[in-house]
């Protein structure tokens, strides 16, 4: 007999309303949930796949420990003791101050949350972060910064087909997120103007009215300037009811998106028109990450700290998240596998859960309960398809029964409770304890906070990068970057889909004949900090004078971009356009 659970995709922020299929204990399919308000009874091709990474062959079995070089299984008592010991050891030694804790947005919001307790009252640590400190940390900060937190709701999916002008700040946009993107047609049949900002591409669809040549950092100053930026596109931009879509994971200087979102307010010169604003992401519960404080206060470090500082950091537990993918250089990387000890929980056997201490086998997503708040602040619930295996345990029994070992109990909340927590101690979520409410097909929309900061300062963005030099090399965050979501590595489907990026310079067809450069042929890529050599690959959809790189190549952007520039208002590494020259070999 088939089973179907009614539940949400897990695979982006969207949270798209779905049914996992089952039968005697096995997914075998999904369909769309009708009448959900983001997917309308639709999914994109990776929520049509949803199903495949639950039949894996590289989930953890049994919680392990390392001996020697390998590992080897051991029960869950011994495991814990093992980590217990671990952690009083580092407790004892160094203090809370040398470990930290990363949650994140492959967790439910109970689970964060019970992450974030487990943190602050049972380690006493105050290090408490998420890998989303190199992705979503600067668009989530940016958006603190400019509105008063709790901001909520800023923006709803369906509302955005009603937009009269909508500016798309990244391609990807509308291309990676299926229900934004049928929005933003949909919003142009009805006479919308849709303005495209991206500087890495030299062509735009055609329901682009416009084509801004600008990242994030330049259009700021591009539109305060008007350099280049016809009056009608302008005017598109003061229209009341804009939409504002981006995708927070590429990494940009937070005071860029504040800029940015200050300058709008500015051009609509109306208290009450403040933009529709999605911010959309590759992991489904961003949000509700960032909302659980799965971040460092102000005395604590956050994440990229934890792994710069050599005498800081000495263990490091991560759940749910395999951290080893997301850090953006190789020093990085590096500093994680010399810490002391390293506790990994997770579902399938990632890398870094072969350079961990301790392994502790988590239930998937749909083994799981709990919600999840998409990329419009709507907090939705997440239902068991299938019962989880009997050697996995959920995150709240891990820590109860680490907390008891480390000797500070931490209260063993179901996840009713948990959400009864969350109402009074978390802002905005003060609806969350209403069951009925989330059990409802539109699930929770949190309130939106629709007005600027009264206390919010917008600084001017830097100026972009100079271009005496022959090229601008940019670090694109491609098609690969979804597979930093491990369920898509274990789908057989997706993982062809989403294939790792060559190692491969991107050029534009004219400046390769300029070059007089065939597919292929090694160039060498000066900049003030180092050089590489590698092939190229000429592609009609380059800008002129522009070389793009997959960012996934750490090794290369280390040696031609050193240790990348990090934002001062939220700690993230990024890497900025960067001028450099291009010689054939």
């Amino acid at each position: 007999m088939i089973k179907n659970t009614p539940t949400i995709c897990s695979f982006c922020s969207n949270g798209c309303g779905m049914f996992v299929r089952s039968r005697g204990g096995e997914a075998i399919g999904v369909i769309p949930l009708t009448g959900h308000p983001v997917g309308e009874g639709r999914l994109c091709h990776r929520g049509w796949n949803r199903y495949q990474n639950l039949r894996s062959v590289n989930r953890i079995d049994r919680p392990r420990i390392r001996d020697g070089s390998g590992f080897k299984e051991v029960s869950w008592e011994k495991a814990l003791q093992k980590t217990a010991d671990r952690i009083r050891g580092l407790l004892d030694r160094y203090g809370p101050e040398s470990i930290g804790v990363i949650g994140s947005p492959w967790l439910t919001n109970e689970d964060n949350f019970r992450l974030s307790r487990f943190c602050i009252h049972v380690l006493s640590s105050k290090n408490l972060d998420g890998s989303f400190r190199f992705a979503g940390a600067s668009a989530l900060t940016a958006l603190g910064s400019a509105f008063s937190y709790p901001f909520g709701s800023l923006g709803t999916i369906p509302r955005l087909k009603e937009c009269p002008s909508i500016l798309v700040v990244g391609g990807d946009s509308h291309r990676d997120f299926s229900p934004v993107g049928s929005r933003i047609i949909q919003a142009f049949l009805r006479g919308s103007k849709v303005v495209l900002a991206d500087a890495t591409v030299a062509r735009k669809e055609h329901f682009y009215a416009a084509h801004l040549p600008y990242t994030l950092q330049q259009l700021p100053i591009a539109l305060a300037e008007k350099s280049d930026i016809l009056d009608d596109v302008q005017q598109c931009l003061s229209h009341k009811g804009l939409g504002l879509v981006f995708v927070a994971d590429q990494v940009h200087p937070a005071s860029s998106l504040i800029s940015l979102l200050g300058l709008l307010s500015r051009l609509s010169n109306l208290e009450d028109s403040f933009p529709e604003i999605l911010p959309l992401s590759r992991a489904p519960n961003l949000r509700g990450a960032w909302d659980m404080e799965i971040r460092p206060d102000e005395e604590g470090l956050n994440l990229h700290e934890m792994l710069e500082r050599d005498d800081g950091i000495k263990g490091i537990l991560i759940f749910a998240d395999d951290l080893l993918t997301h850090l953006p250089s190789e020093p990085l990387v590096e500093r994680l596998k010399s810490l002391e000890f390293v506790l990994v929980a997770d579902r399938f056997n990632t890398e870094t859960c072969r350079i961990a201490h301790c392994v502790l086998p988590l239930p998937l997503l749909a083994e799981s309960e709990g919600t999840m708040t998409n990329c419009e602040g709507r907090v939705q619930k997440l239902r068991s398809a299938l019962p989880p295996p009997a050697e996995t345990r959920s995150v709240q029994k891990i820590l109860s029964d680490l907390s008891q070992k480390v000797g500070s109990p931490l209260p063993d909340h179901v996840d009713f409770e948990v959400r009864k927590e969350m109402s009074r101690c978390v802002p905005g979520y003060q609806q969350v304890s209403d069951e009925s409410a989330l059990d409802s097909l539109p699930g929770v929309l949190l309130p939106g906070e629709k007005q600027l900061s009264a206390g919010a300062v917008f600084p001017e963005s830097a100026s972009s990068s100079s271009k005496s030099e022959t090229f601008t090399f940019v670090a694109i965050d491609t098609l690969y970057g979804w597979n930093r979501n491990q369920m898509i590595l274990e789908s057989p489907v997706l993982a062809i889909e989403y294939p790792l990026d060559p190692m491969t310079l991107c050029i534009s067809a004219a400046d390769a004949r300029a070059l007089k450069l065939r597919m292929g042929e090694t160039v060498t890529v000066r900049s003030k900090e180092g050089e590489v050599r590698l092939p190229v690959q000429p592609n009609e959809d380059v800008p002129v004078g522009m070389i793009l790189l997959a960012s996934h190549w750490k090794d290369v952007l280390d040696r031609l971009a050193g240790k990348g520039s990090v934002d001062t208002l939220t700690g993230s590494v990024y890497y900025p356009a960067l001028s450099v020259t291009v010689e054939k070999i």
